[in-house]
């Protein structure tokens, strides 16, 4: 008899304990679900390209080029004013030419918030300022980037975003950061890194782009 009642306050301390982990689990999910929504909403209101904004900014790009040890082998750079109207680049004008054909500034990013991936929250919160939220994809051969994405915790807006591209037939391994900044309103990159090894016939290239974004001037 003893041991029944052992076993059935043992199965009840069990099933407790499962029920307190789903309602854990249900509560981090609503808050989860809640930064979600409020960060997608910002993005489609706050990005300059999503609202179609006429904008010009000023970048400064720098190409960093590795051989197979990882030692610097070629550095390159260029400067260019980017003018966009209705949300579409219009029109560039290249200030410093650089030496070797180096890739237009792609200012823009896929809104991550908007309800197609699966997204976590790291461990460790310290509450500040920043909340990091972790997004994948539901499929794994999926092209889609991967990667965390940081957003003011208050006010819901990208503050960092780190994205990860892992199935790329030409591409080995390709990574992005943007860093951003709000403009009367608005959000905007302020630095770009983008590192990348392309493979070709008979080796592979790594490379690293930087791109420092300022003189941000928004016509109304």
């Amino acid at each position: 008899m003893l041991k029944i009642k052992i076993w059935i306050i043992a199965i009840s301390l069990m099933v407790g304990s499962i029920a307190l982990l789903v309602a854990a689990q249900e509560e981090t999910d609503e808050i989860l679900n809640y930064y979600q929504e409020r960060a997608n909403e910002v993005f489609k209101s706050r990005n300059p390209i999503s609202a179609g904004l006429q904008f010009s900014f000023e970048a400064t790009t720098y190409r960093e080029t590795y051989d197979n040890d990882y030692n610097t082998v070629i550095v390159d750079s260029t400067i260019a004013r980017y003018f966009y109207s209705f949300g579409e680049l219009d029109s560039i004008i290249t200030k410093v030419l650089s030496e070797k054909k180096i890739d237009l500034v792609d200012m823009s990013y896929p809104n991550i918030f908007d309800g197609s991936y699966l997204y976590n929250f790291y461990p460790n919160d310290t509450g500040g300022e920043e909340l990091a939220i972790g997004y994948d994809s539901h499929d794994f051969d999926s092209t889609v980037p991967v990667g965390i994405a940081l957003i003011n915790r208050d006010r819901y807006f990208l503050t960092r975003l780190y994205m990860s591209f892992m199935h790329d037939e030409k591409i080995e391994r390709s990574s992005k950061i943007f860093r951003f900044i709000i403009v009367e309103g608005f959000v905007f990159p302020d630095s770009i890194y983008e590192i990348k090894s392309r493979r070709s016939v008979f080796s592979t290239e790594y490379y690293r782009l930087k791109t420092a974004i300022s003189e941000i001037q928004i016509q109304r």
